[in-house]
């Protein structure tokens, strides 16, 4: 793999309506297909994307490092964070699933609230996706 990392930095919603794609798209061209879940991979990007977009401020940054063999991927923004982590919704709730979502994916992920070195959250959560075994010639 080539590759080590990806990372994008979005100044608006707009900007980062794909970044959910732009994700996708990096982990297909570098993950093992038949070890990795891209699928639950994808979930688990919409539903930060969508949380940072919905709950926080640009500027978005997000990034996938793959240093090790499964990537990480990690979502902040500059927002002021009134909610860490949300309680179960009412079953009725149309939103207040993501984080529920994500760890149901099996994504198990750290939320570094805001300090005094910056504002806004920022999440990194382990995708179950894995590089490529590399086989002797």
């Amino acid at each position: 793999m080539s590759e080590l990392n990806w990372s994008c930095v979005c100044a608006d919603d707009w900007s980062a309506r794909d970044l959910r794609a732009e994700a996708c798209c990096y982990l297909e061209r570098y993950a093992d297909p038949g070890a990795s879940d891209l699928k639950g991979a994808e979930q688990i990007v919409g539903e930060l994307v969508a949380n940072v977009i919905r709950h926080g401020a640009p500027p978005f940054g997000v990034c996938i490092d793959w240093r090790e063999e499964q990537a990480t991927f990690c979502i902040s923004d500059r927002g002021d964070a009134k909610r860490l982590l949300y309680a179960l919704p009412d079953q009725f709730a149309e939103s207040g699933r993501g984080l529920l979502i994500v760890r149901a994916l099996g994504g198990q992920f750290v939320v570094d609230p805001p300090c005094a070195d910056r504002q806004g959250l920022r999440v990194v959560v382990q995708l179950p996706v894995w590089k490529p075994v590399k086989t002797a010639a």
